[in-house]
């Protein structure tokens, strides 16, 4: 598969998934979110740019703190997240959401960049955040929120454990993982940020609980990239690896989120 497939296949899964997402973003969205803003506050008046928006999370706490003399423009390629991100924020007006892609995106100059669970999709995550960081003037701030190691592992991992005992198969893991992975840790978020060329680097852990079933572990995969792995697969076989899945997750009542938000001047 192509990157370019496997972009375009990303972006289908969180279209065809947007209400699972949107049930997922008090419990967990909105809380890392709004966590990430925090450790990074906005300033009245600065001029934000968020990337791979979602439904908002992170934009609408920027967006609060920004005020009326300062503007977020945050972007996606997912139309239904889009269309609940801007329902939930109709009350924000120096809040813009875009359809837009962030590899092309030539806004700015912005005080700040923003980005919660997002880099790791970027067809180049390198590249791709260096073009976006250099949309930020000098003396300006970077926030980039990443997936710890085995920060979703109990939720995700159970869902190709499911696969492989119901198909045989394992599936070999895709290119976001293999970027996550990059920067799941302190030292490699911290090593990355810094290769990129950002000074005062940091970075906070961020953990969030919220509750789980086995429904509700679903549908939350239903809302995300991992529904991906299910895309080849007949409805027969689907509702055997959720039946499977289910089996998995009876022991498990926690979601416990474990994620890493790291800040640097530009």
């Amino acid at each position: 598969m192509t990157d370019s497939q496997a972009t375009s296949q990303t972006i289908d899964a969180f279209d065809q998934g947007g209400d699972h997402f949107a049930a997922w973003t008090p419990l967990l969205w909105d809380p890392i979110g709004a966590a990430t803003v925090a450790l990074a506050p906005p300033q009245p008046g600065e001029k934000v740019l968020d990337v791979c928006c979602g439904t908002g999370s992170s934009a609408i706490p920027a967006a609060h703190r920004v005020g009326e003399t300062g503007a977020v423009d945050a972007i996606d390629l997912s139309t239904s997240l889009l269309e609940h991100a801007r329902g939930r924020a109709a009350d924000l007006p120096n809040l813009r959401f875009h359809h837009a892609d962030a590899t092309e995106w030539t806004g700015g100059p912005y005080d700040r960049f923003q980005c919660v669970f997002g880099v790791f999709f970027l067809p180049d995550m390198d590249a791709d955040t260096r073009r976006l960081i250099g949309l930020v003037r000098s003396g300006g701030a970077v926030t980039v929120t990443t997936w710890r190691e085995g920060g979703v592992q109990d939720v995700v991992g159970s869902l190709f454990q499911a696969i492989t005992d119901v198909t045989g198969v394992t599936l070999p893991p895709k290119q976001s993982h293999n970027a996550a992975a990059r920067v799941d840790s302190e030292d490699k978020l911290a090593g990355w940020l810094t290769d990129l060329g950002l000074r005062d680097v940091a970075v906070h852990p961020v953990d969030h609980d919220a509750p789980l079933t086995p429904d509700s572990a679903w549908d939350f995969l239903m809302g995300s990239a991992a529904r991906t792995a299910l895309v080849d697969q007949d409805a027969d076989t689907v509702a055997a690896i959720r039946a499977r899945y289910r089996e998995l997750m009876t022991s498990i009542p926690v979601f416990r989120a474990r994620a890493l938000v790291g800040t640097g001047t530009v």
